[in-house]
């Protein structure tokens, strides 16, 4: 046991969150996971303290770039630890980190510490805290039975109750030989003491081989995972059905990783729950990282292909924030796509982070995540069958004709609310270069700007009509003209069109 003088910061600690969370343990790590080394010692002797720490203050510090990331020797198998560190909710500070990989002389190793992190004495649920007191995974998708990992004290951990006895399969993974209580429910430490752990990382006592697939330790409020794939195929393990398939860049494309040209050596992808649905439908898509970098930023984007080009169609904007996906990480997104107007999401089952979209046509589309390893992005088709997307007004627009002039007046105008009343003017045209769909015309999702711009325009301008007017306010015009211009032309099935600021005769 050790008890150490209490700093005003710890090295590599986290400031305090409500709940259980993991992050990284430090402003100074790196994107880059450095190798497991590989030694041909035995694991640390226990008269060993294996924890290195700070020569002037005492408190526990840990490698400057903690691995997360290893590849066994006795198998062909990755492990990838979710986060070198972890705190609780009445600070507890823990810092884990791969020490030793696994060979046929001893297992892979785990090493920390856990520390009090307050200026009082403090008795901790040591039962509670993930991957400290709760050693036992629970399985990986797919399993029932007999396929879990345990964190399995050492004899350097100095919180161990009892140090179980360990063996191997007769694939030369290692395992336990029996599960138990092997750590104390509760334990009390001094205002900044700390103590040592370490855990062989190993299997159950009857799993064959060692399924792939993530195991979660949860403990009260949040959870550590160590992610699990075949070293060898970290790619799809199902073949595309659009595999062969030839597709043109995207706008702006600094490179895509597509889902139906991912081999099974390639480490990071989309996935599909589906490439072919029927509107109105669900569709789920999974970015894979089983790579040993972390990706980043991972922003999600819907386009469709139409005549050869792709056309981006929602989100207008995006959130600021650069997103990173750690090794062994995996990021859910889901698309809620309609034919027609978007039904809202009120069940249990339309929670997870995703686009619920309307007014979508059948055809082929793209789901992109800014993830991408050796690319920029990564990316998957899909194929949404059903009609065509109609165009219709918002609700409550009213209409005045005058001779072959209609007049759209939405709600917006003479509200008397920011920002001021404008109008706009849409004719026809001899020819534009621009093309647009009618799903971005009815594009109005959760980050898009005001809707009802061209779609309260394109549906008046029949056969008998040259001209519709539409009364609104500046911010629609801005969206469907674009700022600090007065007219755009664009091409919609087969028609030019020209939109002009104010009500500009044609």
């Amino acid at each position: 046991m050790r008890r150490r003088a209490l700093l005003a910061s710890v090295p590599g600690a986290l400031a305090g969150l409500a709940g259980c969370s993991f992050g990284t343990l430090g402003s100074d790590e790196t994107a880059d996971v450095t190798p497991a080394p590989r030694p041909t010692q035995s694991v640390t002797d226990a008269n060993d303290s294996g924890t290195e720490r700070s020569a002037d203050t005492g408190n526990p510090l840990r490698p400057d770039n903690p691995t997360t990331v290893i590849e066994l020797e006795t198998g062909p198998r990755t492990y990838a630890l979710s986060s070198p560190g972890l705190h609780t909710d009445d600070r507890a500070r823990v810092g884990l980190w791969f020490d030793q990989t696994a060979t046929d002389a001893h297992p892979v190793t785990v090493r920390g510490w856990l520390q009090n992190g307050n200026e009082f004495e403090n008795t901790f649920r040591i039962e509670w805290i993930p991957g400290v007191g709760r050693t036992h995974s629970r399985q990986p998708s797919g399993y029932d039975h007999e396929a879990r990992l345990h964190l399995a004290p050492t004899a350097n951990n100095e919180l161990a109750d009892e140090v179980p006895s360990l063996g191997r399969t007769a694939e030369g993974y290692w395992r336990i030989d029996d599960v138990g209580p092997w750590m104390p429910d509760i334990h009390r430490l001094a205002p900044g003491e700390w103590v040592q752990l370490e855990y062989a990382l190993v299997g159950e006592p009857g799993q064959s081989g060692r399924p792939t697939g993530s195991y979660e330790f949860r403990g009260q409020g949040d959870s550590l995972s160590v992610s699990v794939w075949d070293t060898r195929s970290p790619g799809p393990e199902t073949e595309s059905r659009f595999a062969g398939r030839s597709l043109p860049p995207l706008p702006g494309d600094g490179g895509v990783q597509w889902f139906h040209e991912a081999e099974r050596v390639t480490p990071a992808f989309v996935r599909p729950s589906t490439e072919r649905a029927t509107l109105d439908t669900q569709v789920g898509f999974e970015m894979v990282n089983n790579s040993h970098g972390r990706l980043q930023c991972g922003h999600w984007d819907l386009y469709k292909l139409v005549g050869g080009e792709w056309f981006h169609i929602a989100p207008t904007v995006h959130t600021a924030d650069c997103r990173i996906l750690k090794p062994g990480g995996r990021d859910q997104w889901g698309l809620r796509a309609f034919n027609g107007q978007a039904v809202g999401c009120s069940t249990d089952d339309c929670t997870c982070d995703g686009l619920t979209q309307g007014y979508l046509g059948g055809g082929e589309y793209a789901i992109v995540s800014g993830y991408g390893h050796a690319t920029t992005e990564s990316g998957a088709l899909v194929k949404l069958v059903g009609d065509s997307a109609a165009v219709t007004p918002i609700d409550g627009v009213s209409t005045a004709r005058d001779s072959d002039t209609v007049t759209v007046t939405t709600g917006r105008h003479g509200d008397g609310e920011r920002p001021a009343d404008a109008t706009f003017s849409l004719t026809r045209t001899d020819s534009a270069s621009e093309r647009v769909l009618a799903e971005q015309v009815m594009a109005s999702a959760r980050f898009a700007g005001r809707p009802g711009g061209l779609r309260n325009a394109l549906p008046f301008l029949t056969d008998d009509v040259d001209r519709v007017v539409v009364e609104t306010d500046e911010r629609v015009v801005n969206n469907g003209i674009g700022h600090n211009v007065d007219t755009r032309r664009f091409r919609f099935r087969g028609q030019a069109y020209q939109v002009s600021r104010g009500q500009t005769d044609y």
